[in-house]
C-alpha cells in the first residue's frame, strides 16, 4: 500500500497544471470500436495529433488497430460554466491487422466532443469516426469510443529524472 500511494504521488509530480496543459501529452483509455489506447498532444490552442493503439473485438474482424488523427477543436460551439467543451473534427489513417484477413489501411475522419475538466489535467471524450478503406479493397469503416486522458508535462518528468540520476 506504502508502494503504490508513493507511485501515485510520483506520478502526480509530473502532471501538467490544470489551466495550461496544451503541449503537454494526454495518455489514457478508450472504450469502443477499437478499444485501447489514446495519447493526445496539443500543437497549440485549437490543434492536435491524437493517436490510438486499440484492438477491434468485432466478430470476425478481431484484431490489432494503430492508427494517427490530426484534429481541429472549435471551443465556441459548446460553452460551459466549468471548463471547456471543445467539438472537434479531423482527418486521420489507421491500419488495422486482422488476426486472420490479412491488413486493412483506412483513412477516417474523426468527430468528437470533450470535456476538458478545469480544476485537473484531464479530458474526457466521445468520438464517432466513420471512414473507407483503401487497402486492400474499398469498404466502409466505422470507430467510435468513450474515454478520457489524464495530460503529463514530460518535459518536467524527464527534468526531475535528470536531477535524480
Amino acid at each position: 500500500m506504502k508502494r503504490a500511494l508513493l507511485v501515485i504521488a510520483f506520478l502526480g509530480s509530473f502532471a501538467a497544471t490544470a489551466q495550461d496543459y496544451k503541449g503537454h501529452y494526454g495518455i489514457g483509455l478508450a472504450l469502443g470500436e477499437p478499444s485501447g489506447f489514446s495519447i493526445k498532444k496539443f500543437i497549440n490552442h485549437s490543434e492536435a495529433f491524437q493517436y490510438t493503439l486499440g484492438y477491434s473485438t468485432v466478430k470476425g474482424q478481431e484484431g490489432i488497430n494503430i492508427g494517427a488523427d490530426f484534429l481541429l477543436h472549435n471551443y465556441d460551439f459548446i460553452t460551459a460554466e466549468k471548463g471547456k467543451i471543445p467539438f472537434y473534427y479531423g482527418a486521420g489513417i489507421h491500419l488495422r491487422s486482422y488476426n486472420d484477413l490479412g491488413n486493412q489501411v483506412y483513412a477516417r475522419v474523426p468527430l468528437g466532443v470533450a470535456y476538458e475538466v478545469s480544476d485537473l489535467p484531464l479530458d474526457i471524450f466521445f468520438e464517432f469516426a466513420p471512414g473507407i478503406a483503401v487497402i486492400p479493397q474499398p469498404s466502409l469503416v466505422t470507430n467510435f469510443a468513450i474515454g478520457g486522458r489524464f495530460y503529463f508535462d514530460l518535459n518536467k518528468a524527464r527534468r526531475a529524472v535528470e536531477e535524480r540520476i
